[in-house]
C-alpha cells in the first residue's frame, strides 16, 4: 500500500495546527514504516505553506495539477489532509480519505477570510462527493459534518489530534497571561483583552502583562482596543512563534486565555495544560468538551477577570488545576493518531 498525503510543504517549522498535524502525521507514519509520500515538497517557488494569500492556490491546486500529467505522485490511495486539498479529488484514480477539522459556523471577519471560507467550502463539498471516507479530528466535527453535509456516520472515523511532543512543564517566574493562536474574528481574542482589562481596573497588579503570540488580520485592532482600554503598555503582541520556541513560550504564562467561539480540536488548550499552565475558556463556545474537560469555563468578561485573578494569586488552587491538566494531556500522543490513521487507510483499502 502506498498513500501519497495531499498537503503544502513541511518545512519543519509548523505555525499552526494544520501545519502541526501534517508534520507529526507524516513522521508519525513513516516511524510505523508505512509507505507515504508528499507532493510539494520540491516546490520551485519560495512559497509559504500558510500566512500568504497565494499559499492555497499554489499549495493546493496549482502545482499538483502541474506534476499530475507527468504521473509524479501515484499511489494506491490519496489522503487530503485538510478539506481544501479535496479539490484534488475529481483529478485523482484510487482511494480518498480526507481530514475534516472543522465545519465553519462563525461570519467570516473579513472580506480575505470570505474568499479563504469559499475556497474551503468548495473543498468539502468535493470531498463529501468524492471521499471514500471522512477523518475527523472531534466528535463535534464528526457532528458537525453529519449535520451540514449529511455525511454518514459509518463513513467517518474520529480521531482526536495530538499535541507536540516538546510540550512540557518547565520552572516559571513573574506572573503572565497568555494566548497563542490566529488574531482573527472566530479566536475572539478582544474578549481576554477585555478580560484581562477589567481584572486590572479591579485588582491593579501592574507587574501581571498579557502575552498575545500570533499573526492575523485583526492584530492592529487589537493594538488599538489594549490601548483604548488604558492596558496597551501591559499588552505585548509576539508575533509568529515557531515549533522550537512553543515549549518556552507556553511556560512563560501563568495562565492561559483561550475564548474562541469555535474549533475543530484546540490544541493550544492541550499543550497549555501539558506545560503547566492552566486555561480559561469561554463557556459555550463551540469547543469539544474531550479538549476542554480540564478547562475553566467563563461566562463573560467579568467572570474571566475574576477567574483570571483567581489562578493567579491563588497557588494552591492554581496547582490543583494544573496538576489535572497535565495528567490529561498526556494522554494525546502523536502515536496513536499515527497507528488510527494507518488503520483506516486499511480498512478503506480493504486489507
Amino acid at each position: 500500500m502506498r498513500a501519497v498525503l495531499l498537503t503544502r510543504r513541511l518545512d519543519d517549522k509548523p505555525t499552526n495546527g494544520f501545519e502541526r498535524y501534517a508534520h507529526n502525521l507524516y513522521y508519525g507514519l513513516r516511524s510505523l514504516g508505512a509507505d507515504v509520500g508528499l507532493i510539494n515538497q520540491d516546490s520551485p517557488l519560495p512559497v509559504r505553506p500558510s500566512s500568504s494569500l497565494i499559499s492555497p492556490p499554489y499549495y493546493d491546486i496549482i502545482l499538483p495539477l502541474l506534476r499530475l500529467p507527468r504521473k509524479m505522485f501515484r499511489a494506491d490511495l490519496y489522503h487530503a489532509l485538510t478539506d481544501s486539498q479535496a479539490v484534488l479529488f475529481p483529478f485523482l484514480k484510487g482511494k480518498k480519505v480526507v481530514t475534516i477539522h472543522h465545519v465553519d459556523l462563525t461570519p467570516p471577519g473579513s472580506p480575505s477570510e470570505a474568499v479563504f471560507r469559499r475556497f474551503y467550502t468548495l473543498g468539502t463539498e468535493l470531498a463529501v462527493r468524492y471521499a471514500d471516507h471522512f477523518i475527523c479530528i472531534s466528535e463535534q466535527t464528526k457532528k458537525e459534518l453529519m449535520e451540514h453535509y449529511r455525511v454518514r456516520e459509518e463513513d467517518i472515523t474520529v480521531v482526536l489530534q495530538s499535541i507536540s511532543p516538546l510540550c512540557r512543564p518547565m520552572a516559571k517566574t513573574g506572573r503572565a497571561v497568555g494566548y497563542f493562536g490566529a488574531l482573527k474574528k472566530r479566536k475572539n481574542v478582544e474578549f481576554l483583552i477585555r478580560a484581562f482589562a477589567i481584572m486590572q481596573e479591579r485588582h491593579r497588579m501592574p507587574e501581571c502583562r498579557l502575552i498575545i503570540c500570533g499573526e492575523g488580520p485583526d492584530k492592529d485592532w487589537l493594538m488599538s482596543l489594549a490601548r483604548e482600554l488604558g492596558v496597551g503598555s501591559l499588552v505585548d503582541f509576539k508575533g509568529e512563534i515557531l515549533e522550537d520556541r512553543i515549549t518556552e513560550t507556553y511556560n512563560s504564562f501563568t495562565v492561559f486565555g483561550f475564548p474562541s467561539l469555535q474549533e475543530g480540536f484546540g490544541v493550544p488548550i492541550l499543550e497549555a495544560q501539558a506545560c503547566g499552565v492552566p486555561v480559561l475558556t469561554l463557556e459555550g463556545a463551540m469547543v469539544p468538551h474531550e479538549v476542554t474537560r480540564h478547562a475553566i469555563p467563563c461566562r463573560d468578561e467579568a467572570d474571566m477577570a475574576e477567574k483570571m485573578h483567581w489562578l493567579l494569586t491563588d497557588d494552591e488552587a492554581r496547582e490543583k488545576v494544573v496538576r489535572e491538566g497535565i495528567e490529561y494531556a498526556s494522554s494525546f500522543s502523536g502515536a496513536a493518531v499515527s497507528e488510527r490513521t494507518l488503520r483506516v487507510y486499511e480498512k478503506v483499502l480493504g486489507e
